[in-house]
């Protein structure tokens, strides 16, 4: 009785793991697209502000061009990392869940 609990208690888990991991890949490239929105929505705005800032609109374009590319950069290698991580937690407790049910039917068996 003991190892159903623990059995049910590792499925749940990996299933919630799994739905994350779903949700995460799922929610990745609508985050890239708004964030691109936003930013030609925020230079077509302020382009008179980068344009004192920066000097000319080629260096405010390139200054922008580049944290966008960094904070992407930055989001996305974070995604995936959260990813594996949660990808390779899930296949542990699908190992223990192996184990666990092996054990099971060893005992059952005999």
């Amino acid at each position: 009785m003991n190892n159903t609990k623990k059995i049910l208690s590792k499925q749940r888990r990996q299933k919630k793991l799994k739905s994350e991991v779903k949700r995460i890949k799922k929610k990745l490239p609508r985050f890239v697209v708004w964030f691109l929105f936003f930013f030609f929505v925020s230079l077509y705005f302020f382009n008179d502000k980068f344009f004192l800032f920066f000097g000319n609109s080629v260096n405010a374009i390139i200054a922008t061009v580049i944290i966008l590319s960094l904070f992407l950069l930055f989001y996305i290698l974070r995604s995936l990392i959260l990813i594996k991580n949660k990808q390779r937690e899930s296949k542990e407790i699908g190992f223990e869940l192996y184990n666990l049910m092996k054990l099971e039917s060893e005992v059952k068996n005999e």
